[in-house]
C-alpha cells in the first residue's frame, strides 16, 4: 500500500472514531445523558385589561369622539353641522382613529378575560360572562376576524382624516358601527337586538331635535 493511501486509510479511521466518541458523548463509550428540550418560551402578551375595559376606555370613547366631530344638530334653531375647524382639532380626530386601529390589536391578544366578576358593565343581555368567555376561547379565529375588520374600518377613518374629507369619515363612521355591531352579534348578545348599539347613539346624536 503507498504512503498515501495509508494516510488516507488512517485519516478515515480517526474520523470514524470521532463520531463515535462525539454520539457517545463521554469517555469509554457510555451515553451521555440527553437534556430535556427546553420549554416552550411563554407568550410575549400578558393582558391584563379585561375586554370590557379595553371597550370602555378607548374602543367606545374614540369612536364617540369620531362621531361627534362631524356629525350634524337639528333643533329649533336649525341645522348645526360640527366640524373640526383647525389643524389641532384635526390632529386630535386622528389621534382617536389611531386608537382604534391599535385597540383592534389589543382585542385580538389571546388570553384576555371578558370582565372582572361575573358581571358585565351592560345589563340585560342574553349572554352572562361564562358563556361570553366560552365563545371568545372557542371562537378565537373569528375574533381575530372581526377586530381585522375593525382595524381596516380605522385605517380608513385616519386616510379620511388626513384627507380631511367630511363625507369619507362619515361613511367609514357608519362602516364602524356595522364592524362593532357584526361581532358583538356574535360573541356579546347574539340572539337580542343591542341596547346599547353605537349606531344608535351615532344617529341621535346627528339628529338631536
Amino acid at each position: 500500500m503507498s504512503r498515501s493511501a495509508t494516510f488516507l486509510t488512517g485519516l478515515a479511521g480517526a474520523l470514524a472514531l470521532g463520531v463515535v466518541a462525539g454520539c457517545s458523548g463521554a469517555p469509554g463509550g457510555k451515553t451521555a445523558a440527553v437534556p430535556p428540550a427546553a420549554a416552550p418560551a411563554a407568550g410575549p402578551y400578558k393582558p391584563t385589561a379585561t375586554f370590557q375595559e379595553v371597550m370602555d376606555s378607548i374602543v367606545d370613547p374614540a369612536g364617540d369622539f369620531i362621531w361627534k366631530s362631524v356629525s350634524t344638530t337639528v333643533d329649533a334653531k336649525g341645522v348645526h353641522e360640527q366640524r373640526p375647524q383647525n389643524a389641532k382639532e384635526w390632529l386630535e380626530v386622528r389621534h382617536h382613529a389611531i386608537q382604534l386601529v391599535e385597540a383592534a390589536n389589543l382585542l385580538a391578544v389571546p388570553g384576555r378575560k371578558v370582565a372582572n366578576g361575573n358581571k358585565t358593565v351592560e345589563e340585560g343581555g342574553d349572554l352572562d360572562v361564562a358563556q361570553i368567555q366560552q365563545r371568545l376561547d372557542t371562537k378565537h379565529d373569528e375574533l381575530i376576524g372581526f377586530a381585522g375588520a375593525l382595524r381596516e374600518v380605522a385605517l380608513k377613518l385616519v386616510t379620511a382624516v388626513d384627507q380631511k374629507n367630511v363625507d369619507a369619515i362619515t361613511e367609514a363612521g357608519g362602516e364602524l358601527d356595522e364592524a362593532c355591531e357584526a361581532c358583538h352579534k356574535v360573541f356579546w348578545y347574539p340572539d337580542q337586538p343591542n341596547p346599547y348599539n353605537t349606531g344608535d347613539r351615532q344617529r341621535d346624536q346627528q339628529h338631536k331635535q
